[in-house]
């Protein structure tokens, strides 16, 4: 961008122009709101949370774009099997009806709660069971430390319970399944608990710390968990996941953020000295049409400050560590932001805390244990 003094104008309209890839095959319609004025996606200089209000602009109807078949593209579903299998957890994908899969469905990962399917544009999922996923971790990671808030914790009833967790189907539309399982074990151990043992397999374990981002809500702070007796309390990981941004996009401000950012890569360098240790960076959840109500904890949630607070540390650990060892982007956030509107639109109106349903944590792992063992 060319600097000048109008890019910072506050009371004007700014107008950036973007290349977008139209992959599938249909026929696409553009359509415009205007989300926010003034910034007020991000609620740090707010007292309360803004509501989301959007105001639809007006495009011509005629503007179409038709994407007709076309059997040779690499993108048509009937090409999927032929694709090379998925090793980091970012791809970009798109949801499918499960009745529109022209081939066996016993390749697929599992469905969401609107029966479609996660299938990414350029690799192919492995459909892992949990019980695959813990061979595998025996084989080839040993030991995982994982470091994650609420939404870690659900991932992880998933994966401590070969995956029986919320999956009956009296169980799925209970609002423990759909959002709030704060109050449940987490196996046999109380999830309050600042390190949780997991074992996963004969010859495999996942340390879980609970932390709140890297908030100032964190108790006890973040920062104790490094402490002098850290090295003693476990040996050196395989794999070190840092599952971060929820917490700070709802409790934090974008400058404490940063500082706390910096502080934790320097404690990566210090404590995870060892470039065989490979870093999974987890994103934030998506968060989706609408604003938080909650009269009692005034989250900061907005779609447009979790996209900045993701974005922002993705690019610090790529930076730091990107060179000296391998880093992977466990992109949750695109996975929900891709779901169709009526799907998001539930998902914002059913949990407050922004939390994946059960179908939907089923899958977020699926990109992890692609990531993990293929």
């Amino acid at each position: 961008m060319v600097k000048n003094a109008n890019n910072y104008a506050c009371n004007s309209t700014h107008i950036y122009e973007a290349d977008v890839i139209l992959k599938d095959i249909d026929v696409f319609v553009p359509q415009g709101y205007m989300e926010y004025r003034q910034a007020r996606w991000n609620g740090e200089d707010h007292t309360n949370t803004q509501p989301l209000v959007p105001e639809p602009l007006q495009i011509s109807s005629e503007l179409q774009v038709h994407v007709a078949s076309n059997d040779i593209s690499k993108f048509a579903l009937d090409n999927y099997l032929n694709l090379p299998l998925c090793t980091e957890p970012d791809s970009e994908g798109h949801w499918i009806p499960i009745d529109a899969i022209p081939f066996d469905k016993s390749h697929l990962p599992k469905q969401d709660n609107f029966e479609h399917v996660w299938l990414p544009y350029n690799c192919r999922l492995y459909p892992y069971s949990y019980e695959e996923f813990a061979e595998c971790t025996s084989k080839k990671h040993n030991l995982i430390h994982w470091f994650g808030d609420s939404n870690t914790r659900r991932a992880l009833k998933k994966i401590s319970s070969m995956g029986s967790w919320c999956s009956k189907p009296d169980e799925v539309n209970t609002q423990l399944c759909k959002c709030n399982d704060n109050a449940e074990s987490l196996g046999q151990q109380d999830p309050r608990l600042p390190m949780i043992p997991i074992n996963i397999g004969p010859h495999s374990k996942i340390m879980h710390f609970r932390w709140g981002g890297l908030t100032q809500i964190n108790n006890p702070p973040w920062l104790n968990t490094f402490s002098s007796d850290f090295a003693n309390i476990t040996d050196t990981p395989s794999v070190a996941i840092f599952a971060l941004v929820n917490w700070d996009v709802a409790f934090s401000t974008r400058s404490f953020f940063i500082q706390q950012v910096e502080i934790l890569l320097d404690k990566i360098t210090e404590y995870y000295p060892s470039a065989s240790t490979e870093i999974i960076v987890r994103t934030g959840q998506y968060y989706c049409c609408a604003y938080d109500q909650d009269i009692f904890w005034k989250r900061k949630f907005s779609r447009l400050r979790t996209l900045y607070f993701n974005q922002y540390i993705t690019q610090a650990f790529q930076k730091r560590f990107g060179n000296e060892r391998r880093v992977s982007i466990w992109d949750v956030s695109q996975l929900s932001e891709r779901r169709p509107y009526k799907a998001r639109e539930e998902a914002a109106q059913t949990c407050a805390p922004n939390h994946a349903r059960a179908e939907l944590v089923d899958i977020e792992n699926q990109l992890l244990f692609n990531r993990l063992c293929n």
